[in-house]
């Protein structure tokens, strides 16, 4: 789907950019790299619930998680494209505009979001999934 991307952040701390990795005093995770925010929200899915159901016209969004297992559906607006995938621990999630989402917690998950536009409350439109 071409309004989605979906990839692990590499674990390793060798790399310059996004990464993660593990160390005796605990994990280091760097959400994002050389990237402007001005949306930044922390978020749980408990397992049976749900978020989302809506797409935005303004704003991009990423995502990154932390822990758990989401079911996440994607509808492209303007093709009726439609694609699912399980979302787990380490991947970071791109969603256009105009790309329908919503995620189903699987077990539950915490979840950062992060965006380079703000958050408008007029720019949330509701789908049925």
């Amino acid at each position: 789907m071409e309004k989605v991307s979906i990839e692990y952040l590499p674990y390793t701390n060798e790399v310059e950019g996004p990464k993660r990795w593990d160390e005796e005093k605990g994990e280091f995770v760097q959400v994002s790299y050389k990237q402007e925010i001005w949306h930044l929200a922390y978020f749980e899915l408990k397992k049976g619930f749900y978020r989302g159901s809506h797409y935005h016209e303004k704003k991009e969004e990423f995502f990154y998680v932390i822990s758990g297992k989401i079911r996440a559906i994607f509808y492209d607006i303007d093709t009726g494209e439609k694609a699912e995938h399980i979302l787990e621990k380490g991947e970071v999630i791109n969603i256009k505009q105009r790309c329908a989402h919503i995620f189903y917690g699987i077990e539950d998950a915490r979840v950062i979001e992060f965006s380079p536009q703000i958050y408008d409350k007029e720019d949330n439109f509701k789908v049925n999934f």
